[in-house]
């Protein structure tokens, strides 16, 4: 099966880890069928060493630039698009923005969406244009034969906006080994992996750790992303020897602080998902978060506590509670609750469910 998968976040040479999970989720596909990606990136991204047009990381890669707030570029990329589509039996695309150069055309093949966008599931987190504009391009999700999201909580936003088949399909997470913390009286090790962005609130998870340590307990931060409020966050540190922001790091790198770790912390407003998260509960570590989102799907008492309050006593309360009963939280205890459930293969199984019933629909819908 030939498979175009369409997408505006993917990995390059300057942002290295962004899009990663559709990477992935690629060269799973492709490992049992022929795929090629179509990278809608933004030019400004893009440096001498990307791949414009080509193989890269075993797979044939199309960048084709796309301008956010250029209202021309979707035309463009269609123009671009269209033979593309016309070669491939499926075509995948991946988060809303993708769905944008679709506008006003006919798809001629079985069409499956995978919407991973927290503009989705909030679309309150936009100024009023951008409300507007979303409501007025909401209705694309009404035009793939079958619409997936990684969690029940964005699948229920996005069935706000269609009546047509959807399913939950995860994003994958790499296998882990679950090796025991090591605990010390003298200091409690927390991680966080997370871009420094308003969203994650890194503000209130340094605010947690400040909180912890008044009351005695050493605890320690070390963060690990990139992002827009670094600055701020470095200014909010630059005295405080407890949080250590590590930068943007690759597998190897963020698995090696995960171990390192005795508790994931991150103080989220809202997750469509949270990839960090199961990946910390794979190492056998427990986590401390934000209540509202997709993290519901799998965080319970067994590998975490959800936090409903945003304040840092709340979230200190919970750090606490943990801290205190390392006993009930065992390494491989903690895996075990997720085992399997991101696994490869159970993916590739739902993703080929998924392209199944939009071959099943598009049958129907052209019979009519």
């Amino acid at each position: 099966m030939r498979i175009l998968f369409i997408t505006p976040w993917y990995p390059t040479a300057s942002r290295p880890v962004a899009g990663v999970f559709v990477q992935r989720d690629a060269q799973l596909m492709d490992a049992h069928h022929e795929v090629e990606v179509v990278h809608l990136v933004d030019p400004a991204l893009l440096t001498g060493s990307d791949v414009i047009d080509g193989v890269e990381a075993g797979l044939r890669v199309h960048r084709i630039p796309m301008k956010r707030n250029d209202p021309l570029a979707p035309i463009r990329v269609w123009r671009a698009l269209r033979p593309m589509i016309e070669r491939a039996d499926v075509i995948h695309s991946h988060a809303f923005q993708s769905l944008l150069p679709f506008a006003g055309h006919r798809v001629k093949r079985p069409w499956v969406h995978s919407e991973h966008w927290s503009g989705v599931a909030n679309p309150n987190a936009f100024n009023a244009q951008g409300r507007l504009i979303f409501a007025l391009t909401a209705r694309l999700l009404r035009r793939p034969d079958m619409v997936t999201a990684v969690s029940s909580f964005l699948l229920d936003r996005v069935r706000e906006h269609r009546r047509g088949p959807t399913m939950i399909v995860p994003s994958v997470v790499l296998p882990a080994e679950a090796r025991p913390a090591e605990h010390s009286s003298e200091r409690l090790r927390l991680v966080t992996v997370a871009n420094l962005v308003e969203g994650k609130d890194p503000l209130l998870a340094i605010d947690t750790v400040r909180e912890l340590r008044s009351r005695g307990i050493p605890a320690e931060l070390r963060w690990v992303g990139e992002g827009p409020m670094r600055p701020a966050i470095e200014e909010r540190v630059k005295a405080d020897s407890g949080v250590t922001l590590l930068g943007a790091l690759g597998r190897d790198g963020v698995s090696a602080e995960l171990d390192a770790a005795e508790i994931f912390l991150l103080p989220t407003r809202s997750e469509t998902l949270c990839l960090s998260a199961i990946e910390s509960i794979s190492h056998g570590r427990p986590v401390v978060m934000g209540a509202v989102g997709g993290q519901r799907d799998y965080v319970n008492s067994s590998n975490g506590i959800l936090v409903t309050e945003r304040t840092a006593d709340a979230y200190a309360d919970a750090v606490s509670d943990i801290a205190s009963s390392f006993d009930r939280f065992r390494a491989d205890d903690v895996a075990a609750t997720v085992h399997g459930r991101f696994a490869p293969e159970r993916v590739r199984t739902l993703y080929e469910t998924a392209y199944a019933a939009a071959s099943a629909q598009h049958r129907k819908a052209g019979s009519r």
